[in-house]
């Protein structure tokens, strides 16, 4: 029994429900491409006929998979360096929070996105405020709160926050909630002590995360109808 995948599911499920979505030999970008997980969630997921691009703030050049094209931008200076219309799949993944202008970023991934394509994005959630600073292990760079990354300038997200900003932008939220465990819900009065005693910051991080819900994510799809970035349109439901 591997008990770090029990702990840990790999790939998450929502993601493999996504990847099975993209068409056949599809392109995949990936936003904020360190570690290149998409590049592995794709392959665990069955799809190893996608090309993948993945754009940094680093030069990942050196490191990247056989066939990944990468791109170095600052996206708090300029946009993403795509044509409109490109990828059947676009995947933010913790990086909306890092940047000064969300909004605007948000507008942006669905400019380089399909008609018809997907759009998945991932942030911390409210959730996050309400817990102390990471306790230990402070080398690992793990983090409890979302003030634990310096890097955040930007603002914690909920479904219900990603849910209207895709709406703003015309589109359609498939699906948006927030990331957690009902294996952790159920054991997290043994891990966290375990985790605790041990100093086990990834397990004790993890243990947190799953149960209340640290992250949130939607998937949006965009209108088949609509070309380029679609207009922005505050409004209230009546």
């Amino acid at each position: 029994m591997n008990l770090k995948r029990i702990l840990k599911p790999w790939p998450p499920k929502h993601l493999k429900k996504i990847y099975q979505q993209v068409p056949k030999y599809g392109m995949v970008l990936d936003v904020g491409c360190v570690g290149f997980r998409q590049v592995e969630i794709a392959r665990l997921s069955g799809r190893h006929d996608l090309k993948h691009y993945g754009v940094d703030y680093c030069d990942l050049q050196a490191s990247a998979p056989e066939g990944f094209v990468f791109a170095r931008a600052d996206l708090n200076q300029e946009p993403l360096p795509y044509a409109d219309d490109t990828f059947d799949l676009v995947v933010a993944s913790h990086i909306i929070e890092h940047l000064a202008k969300p909004v605007e970023f948000f507008g942006d991934c669905l400019r380089i996105c399909k008609p018809g394509g997907l759009v998945y994005f991932e942030a911390p959630s409210e959730r996050s405020l309400m817990l102390p600073g990471m306790p230990f292990n402070h080398d690992a760079f793990h983090s409890l709160s979302f003030y634990d990354d310096p890097t955040h300038c930007s603002r914690p997200w909920s479904p219900q926050s990603f849910h209207r900003l895709a709406k703003y932008y015309s589109c359609e939220p498939v699906e948006a909630d927030y990331l957690f465990s009902w294996l952790h819900r159920l054991i997290w009065p043994v891990t966290l002590p375990v985790a605790i005693i041990a100093r086990n910051g990834t397990l004790f991080m993890w243990t947190v995360w799953q149960v209340i819900g640290w992250a949130a994510f939607i998937i949006v799809r965009k209108p088949t109808k609509i070309r380029g970035q679609p207009p922005f349109n505050y409004y209230i439901p009546h």
